[in-house]
């Protein structure tokens, strides 16, 4: 399932950014937005059948699932250490999350017990790891934050299979993979905005938010709706997915 870029031989290797063309800054329609039961969300993941979300606390470094509306529904016994990003595991039904300083990914059960743990990058400062994802093909993603940005592919092993330096924004904080292959959905903090990104073409489509602090980002593809959360104002925020790229 995992090919290695180039020729099955090599281990790991860097893209070129594709030259981006400016697209249009455009921007979404707020559905509602709710309070959140929980301090500092960061990261964001919806539930294989839409009905709930989980984030983590970047103040309780705990992982908890909330409804639509942001109301707490359980918190796990797992005791992180800076965590950022979530997502589910398609196929094992456990939990991923990212822990910045560390550079870490670490699956959880249902219940947050620890299952395993691989560091990803060398590093302990504080702009590690912000984003997590699955793409449809079950392939796993993150993104560092900063100093430089990078969107990460990762082999079966955790080994980097590939890996891109970002530059069209001032950090990177959050991450999801869109329906269409190589297509990701990019949440900056400094620029409030969520940007559309193609491993071959590169930018094509960017949405001011005009949330502060935006730090995870869910999409609900069938029923057409981005989930956003605010770390600092710890609110969720819900828009509908436009389709203008």
């Amino acid at each position: 399932m995992f090919l290695a870029c180039g020729s099955v031989f090599l281990i790991q290797c860097s893209l070129t950014e594709p030259e981006d063309t400016t697209p249009p800054v455009r921007s979404l329609t707020l559905v509602n937005s709710y309070a959140l039961d929980v301090a500092e969300p960061s990261g964001l993941a919806l539930t294989p059948d839409g009905s709930a979300l989980w984030t983590v606390s970047d103040h309780s470094n705990r992982i908890v699932q909330i409804s639509l509306t942001g109301k707490r529904l359980k918190t796990l016994s797992y005791q992180g250490n800076d965590l950022e990003g979530v997502v589910i595991d398609p196929t094992a039904h456990t939990l991923w999350v990212a822990e910045e300083r560390s550079r870490e990914l670490v699956e959880v059960d249902s219940t947050g017990k620890e299952l395993q743990r691989h560091r990803i990058l060398d590093g302990d400062d504080n702009s590690g790891l912000e984003g997590v994802c699955f793409d449809v093909l079950r392939r796993l993603f993150t993104i560092k934050e900063k100093q430089p940005g990078l969107l990460m592919a990762l082999n079966a092993d955790f080994s980097i299979r590939w890996q891109k330096e970002l530059s069209f924004a001032g950090d990177y904080s959050g991450l999801c993979a869109d329906t269409l292959l190589n297509r990701f959905w990019i949440l900056s903090d400094q620029d409030e905005s969520l940007f559309l990104w193609d491993t071959n073409a590169g930018l094509v489509g960017q949405y001011k938010l005009n949330i502060v602090g935006p730090e995870g980002i869910a999409i609900d593809f069938a029923r057409g709706l981005i989930y956003v959360v605010s770390d600092p104002q710890s609110r969720l925020y819900v828009f509908k997915l436009e389709k203008s790229f």
